[in-house]
């Protein structure tokens, strides 16, 4: 679409108006996108035809339509996160994610919805509702990105913002049937005017980056929100490309999860994508990295320490007995620590990853699930205690990955029945490329099909 828009073959207007009408037909059934400004999107498109016209330098993103998660700020518009308490919090200015896409030339055509605080599996808030999964109402949109993956699965838009502290881009993707790419934190720089700052582990655990159906979408998009922006003190300079990228490398295929059993569909999907690298020219080994288990659980330490300063009196503030229900069990299930105890997580968490850096010198790159089970079905966290501890169990794959501050990217298979299904790639920090690469290869070989492609 950019490559068009630049040779003139297509409009910026255009492609704004292909995605405006998408949304106007499928958009009320799904509600993934909740806000959105079409007039505005309208005169930045031509803004941007005029660009091309007068010859002007032209960004990767030139003219291309994106939506823009809740959770991020877009100057003049409401970053509510999915609480009605912000519905009329108005930022005075971009999200420097935000800003990096309009310097590379993005439109945005909407906001998407998210789940309060953008804290579940699972997007629905009583501001916006619920997101519908366009291949099955039965099974969630994913979160906390849901919105953003239903807007690219349902054909609305090519490419799509997300934010993961737990997999909230990497499962709306297995959920959704795309590709979710859960960057290096530090890697895209995350400043937002409205929130200001931020604690220890939301610096270091949380991370952004782009949905998309293919993996050279998702290449391009992880190139234009990396610009640099120092409004992040968080953001490192660091090499997007390594002369070793494209080298076939020895694989830790991980294919038992401890305290989960996987479904037979995934294990199946694992194997499948290790054969199609192992033809590519990798080497393949059975191998499991250390303390899934123990990573999970300084997570939760983490996060739902940082949690008690602030979004647990405003959970309980909604009167929402959803989100209320989920971080309830959540906590009930997490490790109750002091001061002491919270700092020895984040010790704890530095040594497990000496051991994680340890392994990946043998493996430098890891094919693991990106959950152990099928799509869940809706609210399969609002049960008891011991059924958050199954969920948590079951998402071990995603939420350790983020907890080591590693990256992670969701490749899509191929369905499992009627149900989207995919793998998860993990390689060292800051080495994204690695990970694309050894996606397209899967993706090269995956039948796929389009979620709006569906009767």
């Amino acid at each position: 679409m950019a490559g068009h828009i630049r040779m003139g073959s297509i409009t910026s207007r255009d492609a704004v108006e292909s995605c405006l009408e998408r949304t106007n037909a499928v958009n009320p059934r799904l509600n993934a996108i909740v806000f959105s400004d079409p007039d505005r999107a309208r005169l930045n498109a031509d803004q941007a035809d005029a660009d091309v016209r007068s010859g002007k330098p032209l960004g990767l993103l030139h003219g291309v339509p994106v939506t823009i998660k809740l959770n991020v700020d877009v100057e003049g518009e409401a970053t509510d996160n999915g609480v009605p308490a912000f519905k009329d919090r108005i930022a005075p200015g971009d999200s420097t994610v935000v800003s990096n896409l309009r310097k590379a030339g993005a439109i945005n055509i909407g906001r998407t919805n998210t789940p309060p605080f953008s804290f579940r599996w699972f997007t629905e808030n009583p501001l916006h509702g619920r997101t519908w999964n366009p291949w099955d109402e039965g099974i969630t949109s994913g979160g906390s990105s849901g919105g953003a993956g239903v807007s690219v699965a349902a054909g609305m838009c090519p490419l799509a913002h997300g934010t993961d502290i737990a997999g909230s881009i990497r499962y709306p993707a297995y959920v959704n049937g795309l590709v979710g790419l859960r960057a290096t934190p530090g890697r895209i720089p995350a400043f937002h005017p409205t929130t200001g700052l931020r604690f220890l582990g939301l610096q270091t655990i949380s991370s952004q980056g782009p949905i998309a159906r293919k993996v050279r979408d998702v290449t391009i998009g992880l190139s234009a929100m990396s610009a640099a922006d120092r409004r992040d003190p968080m953001w490192v300079p660091a090499h997007m490309d390594f002369p070793d990228d494209q080298l076939a490398v020895t694989v830790a295929l991980v294919d038992e999860i401890p305290n989960a059993a996987l479904a037979p569909d995934v294990k199946a999907a694992l194997h499948q994508a290790a054969r199609y690298l192992e033809q590519a020219g990798y080497k393949i080994e059975y191998a499991t990295p250390p303390g899934i288990v123990a990573a999970v659980e300084i997570w939760q330490s983490i996060v739902m320490t940082e949690g008690k300063l602030g979004m647990a009196d405003a959970v309980l503030a909604m009167k929402d007995e959803r989100i209320l229900r989920s971080v309830t069990n959540m906590a009930a299930g997490a490790p109750v620590v002091d001061l002491a105890g919270y700092a020895t997580a984040i010790a704890r968490r530095d040594e497990l990853r000496r051991q994680w850096n340890e392994f990946m010198l043998r493996y430098p790159l890891i094919l693991l699930p990106s959950s152990c089970s099928l799509p869940m079905a809706w609210d399969a966290d609002l049960g008891s205690t011991a059924d958050m501890l199954d969920v948590l169990a079951n998402q071990s794959p995603l939420i350790s990955i983020a907890a080591l501050c590693l990256p992670g990217l969701s490749v899509p298979t191929g369905l499992a029945g009627k149900l989207p299904i995919g793998v998860q790639l993990v390689a060292d920090s800051f080495r994204e490329q690695r990970l694309l690469v050894a996606g397209s290869i899967i993706e090269r070989h995956a039948n796929m099909p389009n979620a709006y492609d569906l009767s």
